[in-house]
């Protein structure tokens, strides 16, 4: 699949809306929310299965004011491609970390050109039983009255969502470092360790953005609505977050002009 999507479109949102319509073929209505996203997007405006169809209209994207954003599916940001970090250590000079595969590396904080926060969204359903025993008329007649009760199950489903917090730290010529904060050990710490991993991961990424100082910084995709916003109607929050990061990774490190 090839992903279209839009940012930093040149004109007001009225003249924006007019213009993605006549590309899409929708109407003005149903094209402003792609074009009223903070910070001018990304937004994903539309998707192909085949690659042609998806650069003839980033081409037109192109000629109506917009700067498209191509992602092929298949090469869009995975775990596969990226550095999974397990234990971080500030210094005066650089970010040491230890990834999961026990790989050290030391980031000079000048270096990091982006530092992307956010939250995956995981949704689970929990059933619950309860057995309850009430009067049954029938047994009471068909017993004469020596078993007047039944019992009855019920199942309750509750939905739950929980938020796996990360922060994505962006470089050149290195995969992504990928801070999660379940997956840390935060025993490096030291005497900046907090009370809770909520705190602690709170810390890190407060002390990353104090510490790198030409590093762009994102945090759109720590809500639903943030997510929401990117993805548009088309792409679930929950399954479709690898896109989503993919996409503001893009944007904001592609090449201006």
């Amino acid at each position: 699949m090839y992903i279209v999507a839009i940012h930093h479109g040149q004109g007001s949102g009225e003249e924006l809306a007019r213009s993605l319509a006549c590309v899409l073929g929708i109407t003005p209505y149903e094209a402003r929310p792609r074009v009223t996203t903070p910070g001018g997007g990304p937004a994903i405006v539309t998707s192909f299965a085949a690659a042609d169809q998806a650069h003839d209209c980033a081409i037109k994207l192109q000629a109506g004011g917009f700067t498209p954003l191509l992602i092929d599916s298949e090469q869009m940001e995975t775990d596969r491609s990226r550095l999974l970090v397990r234990q971080v250590q500030f210094t005066p000079e650089a970010l040491h970390v230890v990834t999961q595969a026990e790989q050290q590396i030391s980031l000079p904080y000048g270096e990091i050109n982006l530092l992307l926060r956010g939250a995956g969204i995981i949704s689970t359903i929990e059933l619950q039983t309860t057995t309850k025993k009430k009067f049954a008329l029938g047994r009471a007649v068909a017993t004469g009255g020596l078993m007047m009760r039944k019992k009855v199950k019920t199942v309750t489903a509750t939905a739950n969502q929980d938020r796996e917090p990360f922060c994505h730290l962006y470089t050149t010529g290195q995969p992504p470092l990928v801070l999660r904060q379940a997956d840390l050990d935060y025993s490096t710490l030291g005497e900046n360790r907090q009370i809770s991993r909520d705190a602690n991961f709170t810390w890190i990424c407060t002390e990353l953005r104090r510490r790198c100082t030409n590093a762009l910084w994102d945090d759109r995709l720590q809500t639903r609505p943030g997510l929401a916003q990117v993805l548009g109607p088309s792409f679930d929050p929950e399954r479709h977050l690898d896109l989503a990061i993919t996409l503001i990774a893009q944007s904001l490190l592609q090449p201006s002009g």
